[in-house]
């Protein structure tokens, strides 16, 4: 027989990463089912990058899909491919290796692509493009609402009212009037001179550094959110008017309806396949390319249209007038009362009667007991026909900047009873929104995995633990430091359910035999 034996220097490394975890994970993490998961690292960056091993959160969540997939749940894999790097998936390398591991994991997958296909990296837009139905959207002004006040330059609060609109055209006018440039009345004025410079200094207030280029006269060398506010509170007319026409002009251009009409579609009968794809228990791949674009706030309509579908409501929360119809929707009967009528029993003779034998009486009783011969096929679903569904959130920080959408994706498992949610989170950032200071705390309650964080976050979370705990984890973030600085990797994996909670993991290599049944999976599928 020809030598199979694989030479262990020939696999790529970004391979062996995703290899070494996937051992580690089977081997050693908790198995124990969960509801919300944190990925968590203080860059954004690889976990691990060396000439050896390369890991990074994406290999790190491929190898939780595949533990938590089940062939009665969905699986929604949600991934930034504006990742840089070597190996990112903004580069044609890193996306194909990505690919290599996911498609062998999930052959039968459903992939899309969401995005404007600006962009020259052909390799991720290949998929089919991921569309929102517009006739969706159209009824839920308050949805839309909602993102518009996230994405909102100077914070403004759109009411429903504000954001409704019936077709492209009335679409674009609210996009344009709520993102581009406020008028400068004294309401927006006193909005500005309440904000806290460093807000705008920090990070950027909606998609204003879409909106705004850093390399324009007004803008350069500075924090030019800082350096805008500044010349608006002063009032340079001439300043101001140039960074007016230009942001004017990159809405009307970013928001026109041929870029629309690449993430919406107003066909009355249209079906994106994202519904039916998750409801057939298909894992879905949603390869992202809207990061740092005019068309981030698109993505939280994505999620909201999903959960809308698959999401299941328990009857105690649901609104009293859904219940109510649901009810009275029972009740009806299919007819047209108008259509029937009846003869005054009066006016009916004995003579006009069937005789009363004992046939009539069975057949009577019959008609009325219909199930009575009949056995009652009562459905244990739990959710009503509703997916059993998790959703993976790669780099779930980006999504931060939008508050509501935020908190509304990663609030999923406490609002719908049949969804997980899986995120990463990176947390080095200059100013620590309460949106992510909020996913962070809530993400690591329950199960969570933690590369490196950010110190604030880090005293936060163990703000009430016993100072033993807290100098028993001290050490460990030591041993991983050094472990790290070997050109290796480990990290601390906290299960609330898990005896002990804590415990230090680090990834080595596998025996061949543990390498061979990561291997064999590619073969299987999921």
């Amino acid at each position: 027989m020809p030598n199979t034996e694989i030479d262990e220097e020939s696999i790529p490394r970004y391979k062996r990463g995703y290899e070494w975890f996937s051992h580690l994970a089977n081997s050693e993490m908790s198995q124990k089912p969960w509801r919300r998961l944190g990925i968590f690292s203080f860059y954004d960056e690889p976990f691990a990058e060396s000439d050896r091993l390369y890991l990074s959160p994406k290999q790190v969540m491929l190898t939780l899909a595949k533990i938590a997939k089940s062939k009665e749940s969905g699986l929604v894999f949600v991934v930034d491919a504006m990742e840089k790097g070597e190996m990112g998936l903004s580069t044609e390398s890193g996306f194909n290796q990505f690919m290599e591991i996911f498609d062998g994991l999930f052959p039968d997958s459903s992939k899309f692509y969401f995005g404007s296909k600006d962009s020259e990296r052909a390799w991720i837009q290949e998929y089919s493009s991921l569309k929102i139905p517009l006739k969706w959207l159209v009824k839920r002004p308050n949805v839309f609402a909602e993102v518009l006040s996230d994405a909102s330059p100077v914070g403004e609060l759109v009411s429903p009212g504000e954001a409704a609109f019936e077709d492209f055209s009335g679409m674009i006018e609210v996009l344009v009037d709520k993102l581009g440039p406020p008028s400068l009345t004294e309401e927006v004025m006193g909005k500005i001179r309440s904000t806290e410079k460093s807000e705008y200094a920090g990070e950027a207030v909606g998609m204003m550094t879409v909106f705004i280029s850093p390399a324009t006269a007004v803008t350069r060398g500075v924090k030019y959110l800082s350096k805008f506010m500044g010349l608006v509170k002063d009032r340079r007319k001439q300043e101001v008017k140039d960074v007016y026409n230009e942001w004017t002009q990159r809405v009307k251009e970013g928001y026109s309806e041929e870029k629309l009409k690449r993430f919406f579609d107003d066909s009355l009968d249209f079906e994106s396949g994202l519904i039916q794809a998750v409801g057939s228990f298909k894992p879905v791949l949603i390869v992202l390319e809207t990061r740092g674009t005019f068309y981030d706030l698109f993505l939280p309509l994505v999620l909201q249209h999903l959960v809308e579908e698959i999401g299941y409501i328990p009857p105690h929360r649901r609104p009293k007038k859904q219940i109510d119809e649901e009810k009275k929707g029972s009740r009806e009967e299919d007819w047209d009362n108008e259509s029937l009528s009846y003869e005054s029993i009066e006016s009916i003779e004995d003579a006009d009667l069937p005789p009363v034998t004992d046939q009539l009486i069975q057949s009577i009783l019959d008609k009325e007991n219909p199930y009575d011969k009949a056995e009652i096929d009562i459905s244990e679903d739990a959710f009503e026909g509703k997916p059993e569904t998790i959703l993976f959130l790669d780099a779930a920080s980006h999504l931060s900047k939008f508050s509501k959408s935020f908190k509304f994706a990663l609030n999923l498992p406490e609002k719908y009873p049949n969804m997980s949610v899986a995120a990463s989170f990176f947390t080095d950032r200059e100013k620590i929104s309460q949106a992510l200071q909020e996913g962070v705390l809530d993400y690591v309650k329950e199960h969570a995995l933690i590369f490196d964080l950010h110190p604030a976050l880090f005293d936060m979370v163990t703000a009430r633990m016993p100072v033993s705990k807290k100098a028993w984890l001290n050490g460990r973030l030591q041993e991983m430091e050094k472990i790290r600085s070997d050109g290796e990797v480990a990290f601390l994996e906290f299960s609330s359910s898990g005896s002990p909670q804590w415990a230090l993991r680090i990834v080595d290599k596998p025996e061949s035999e543990a390498l061979t049944k990561i291997r064999s999976w590619f073969k299987r599928g999921s």
